[in-house]
């Protein structure tokens, strides 16, 4: 079967901080996935499975109107629609409380514009630079996170697999550059770095790109992406000074099966 766009999917590193402090990268999580879009308005939030026996909570994570951060847990009760309480300007993560889903959860707006799904075997998704902020500084700052491109299907290769970012609002506040590596499960060639904190660039990317970039897999740029493999991808954000990372931006994969 060949690979179509629902089989490439961005996933989470092990190490997406809250904060400058914890660390930043490492290997894939393969149960988050990277959220790139957002709420159309200020709206509460609905949630609902595909499948009737599903039974589930989900944690959401947002900003409010006064880009305070705000929580909330709302019930997936089967098919019916579940709304919570709270009113969201934006969507940071929403993560399962149990593991996993019996069914495809969704999460919407009132208005069913749908901000991101959790697939069955999943637990959640997130948004990268979490809580990122320079507030008090004078100076831009740099930020680094990791996340990967993995092809899910078990069978099929995509050729001249590459990465590319679109013109969302922070193409040009966000930029990323390809892990010189790629992993291919159970065990591949890939580094998987890590680093001490998401203000420490990572030694094992060759260079870093911005605006309306276009880059191939390893190596050299010009490689595939085989059945369960996996790119490390390090986005880098130029934050000015005294802002907090509240926009959205957006990157896709290509390539031919």
């Amino acid at each position: 079967m060949a690979v179509i766009n629902n089989n490439l999917v961005f996933y989470a590193s092990s190490g997406m901080p809250i904060n400058d402090t914890y660390r930043s990268g490492g290997e894939i999580n393969s149960g988050i996935r990277i959220l790139f879009t957002d709420l159309d308005d200020s709206t509460t939030i609905t949630t609902y499975s595909n499948d009737i026996r599903d039974q589930n909570t989900v944690l959401i994570s947002g900003w409010n109107n006064s880009q305070a951060v705000i929580g909330e847990s709302i019930d997936v009760d089967g098919t019916g629609h579940t709304t919570g309480s709270s009113t969201f300007s934006g969507i940071l993560c929403a993560k399962l409380d149990h593991a996993t889903g019996t069914g495809t959860i969704t999460i919407s707006g009132t208005n069913e514009n749908i901000v991101g799904r959790i697939p069955i075997r999943e637990s959640g998704f997130q948004r990268p630079f979490y809580l990122a902020t320079s507030v008090g500084g004078s100076d831009p700052k740099l930020l680094y996170e990791k996340i990967f491109l993995k092809n899910n299907n078990t069978s099929s290769t995509l050729s001249n697999a590459a990465v590319m970012s679109t013109g969302s609002v922070l193409a040009n506040i966000v930029g990323w550059g390809l892990e010189n590596g790629k992993s291919v499960f159970p065990s591949g060639d890939g580094v998987e770095e890590s680093t001490a904190n998401r203000v420490t660039a990572p030694s094992n990317v060759s260079s870093f790109g911005s605006g309306h970039l276009i880059s191939g897999v390893w190596p050299s740029g010009t490689g595939n992406l085989g059945p369960t493999a996996y790119q490390g991808i390090w986005l880098k954000a130029t934050l000015p000074a005294d802002q907090i990372f509240n926009g959205v931006f957006d990157i896709k994969a290509s390539g031919y099966a």
